[in-house]
């Protein structure tokens, strides 16, 4: 019997992603402290080492990704050298370069790929089930109730059920392209997840991402789907039975429908309502000093400078001083710390994939989720900071979208080579004749 060691390279994009919260939890229950130290430790760890094994395996890059590798590695340098010049520290605040050492993440991953594509899509997706549905009954087990919806007692962190929108689309396509029932009812479960745990920013999210994932499905593929055919039937059931379920639920429970009722309306008012009310105070706190210093950002200033934040209740900073500034938004983050310039540096992997993709004329299935995916960083950073495994699924697409190609070229340049040669048989089978 033979064994089948492709589950292996899962290993490089499972290093990213074992940085989220849901599975540093499960590496240490119960224990905040230690659970900021051990994510502290793998951010700063993994950093360096992306690094060394970007510069060393520096020619497995594309020129493209040389070209904006080379442009990091000069702003960080560029920090270094203002540290050491300035504070007489070549690191003085970590917290600050690791708002673009971060991006290395990104040049890891890709770089492992170029060279080792074997990874299964597959593989990534039953990863990412275990460590949440792991999480969420041996550390969260009080998030599955119906007073923990209505409470909005949410326990998983956003980030953690923003990554359960890569398995949503697997399944999805898996359902459309290969016709598995399992798969569908796989994907209406990740979808109720979504939605269970109410993060309305992982709703906006998921929402732009069927429509992109709907774009690329029928304008950049040689089978394009009709959903209604695929999704009328099934649809039709599931609504029958999901309209029976939730009648016999609400009779029991009405205050659901005020839940959901508030959620939307927090979605409407953001400016006021909820949680986004609260981002945007903050936004406003922070305006004028990213207005200041718009091109290069505050860097080491940034960090020094006191929260700017403060809570109306008791009239005092949200949070401690000295500890740097957390952000509720990417945009925020990277344009006070890293201004413009840092903002141009993520543009340059994020928007590389997306850009290819709409210039090639057909994607694989496995390219379409990966793109459409990351089309909702762009949204998801409206209200929260990227998650750490973002970069490594970009880093995966990257590859993808640069190595996949080939496979499909081959494909046509074989079907090609096979239908000649059926032509120039039967054209001997007609001249026999």
């Amino acid at each position: 019997m033979k064994l089948n060691y492709t589950f292996l390279f899962i290993i490089p994009l499972a290093l990213i992603m074992l940085m989220d919260q849901m599975f540093v939890e499960l590496m240490a229950p119960d224990n905040p402290l230690q659970q900021g130290l051990i994510q502290n430790m793998l951010l700063k760890g993994m950093a360096g080492f992306s690094m060394l094994y970007c510069i060393l395996f520096f020619n497995r890059m594309s020129k493209y990704m040389r070209f904006a590798f080379f442009m990091l590695l000069l702003y960080i340098a560029a920090l270094v050298f203002e540290s050491k010049y300035v504070y007489g520290s070549f690191m003085v605040y970590p917290h600050v370069f690791v708002k673009v050492l971060i991006f290395t993440y990104t040049y890891f991953v890709y770089t492992f790929y170029k060279a080792n594509y074997h990874l299964k899509t597959k593989h990534v997706v039953w990863f990412i089930l275990a460590g949440f549905w792991l999480n969420v009954l041996l550390i969260n087990p009080h998030t599955l109730s119906i007073s923990a919806f209505t409470n909005h007692e949410r326990g998983v962190y956003s980030n953690s059920v923003y990554m359960l929108v890569v398995p949503f689309l697997y399944f999805l396509s898996n359902y459309f392209y290969k016709s598995k029932f399992a798969s569908l009812f796989m994907a209406f479960f990740m979808l109720f997840a979504i939605f269970f745990f109410q993060h309305r920013t992982v709703w906006i999210s998921t929402a732009f991402v069927l429509i992109v994932y709907y774009f690329f499905i029928q304008f950049k593929t040689d089978k394009p789907i009709n959903f209604l055919t695929k999704l009328l039937p099934i649809g039709t059931i599931v609504g029958v039975l999901g309209v029976v379920a939730s009648g016999f639920i609400l009779s029991i429970h009405p205050e659901i429908i005020e839940k959901v009722q508030e959620s939307f309306s927090d979605i409407e008012n953001f400016e006021s309502q909820g949680t986004g009310g609260w981002r945007y105070q903050q936004w406003l706190s922070y305006l004028p000093f990213i207005q200041e210093h718009f091109m290069l950002g505050m860097r080491f200033e940034g960090f020094e400078l006191p929260i700017q934040f403060y809570r109306d209740d008791i009239d005092a900073p949200v949070f401690e001083d000295g500890n740097g500034h957390h952000f509720h938004s990417f945009y925020v983050e990277i344009l006070f710390y890293a201004g413009f310039i840092g903002f141009i540096l993520f543009l340059l992997i994020s928007l590389y994939p997306i850009v290819k993709a709409m210039r090639m004329r057909v994607l694989t299935i496995n390219q379409i989720i990966l793109v459409s995916f990351l089309s909702s960083g762009f949204i998801f950073g409206i209200s929260y900071v990227l998650p750490v495994f973002f970069y490594g699924v970009l880093g995966w697409a990257i590859a993808a979208i640069e190595e996949e190609k080939v496979t499909y070229q081959t494909f046509i340049q074989k079907s090609g080579m096979r239908m000649k040669a059926r032509r120039l048989n039967m054209q001997k089978i007609l001249n026999s004749v």
